[in-house]
């Protein structure tokens, strides 16, 4: 069962065609839409996705020119010595009803994780989304 996500909503990550960015991008899971038109390719993500050199077989001067030839759009980029992450905007709100009692279990929860309220909620929704949709 294939899952669509619209591209207006999902993180764009357009470089010239290279292949060893292609490479990076070619294995991902079908929900993430790859466009290329002549020298020009576009990954539409839906959800952030961590590039890791030792992973990839990059060199240190490698990996940061592959780093600053991906243009991010309705998202990030963010450099972290052996990792490039790419984050989309969080700019969509999700109010939920909870008990108060779960509420402070959440905040005890997230407190003990090191994590804000928000992240530690959204992890979880995003592990069992995951889960249920296959990806």
């Amino acid at each position: 069962m294939s899952v669509e996500v619209s591209k207006d909503a999902c993180m764009k990550v357009s470089f010239q065609y290279d292949p060893r960015i292609m490479d990076i991008f070619k294995g991902l899971p079908p929900v993430f839409k790859i466009e290329r038109r002549n020298d020009e390719v576009t990954v539409y993500c839906p959800l952030g996705y961590e590039i890791r050199r030792d992973f990839h077989g990059f060199k240190v001067r490698e990996f940061k020119e592959i780093f600053r030839k991906l243009n991010v759009e309705n998202g990030r980029k963010l450099w972290r010595s052996d990792h490039i992450i790419l984050e989309p905007k969080k700019t969509a709100y999700l109010p939920i009803r909870i008990s108060p009692s779960e509420l402070e279990l959440l905040k005890k929860a997230a407190e003990r994780a090191g994590e804000t309220l928000s992240d530690y909620v959204r992890a979880a929704a995003m592990t069992r989304m995951v889960r249920e949709l296959g990806l």
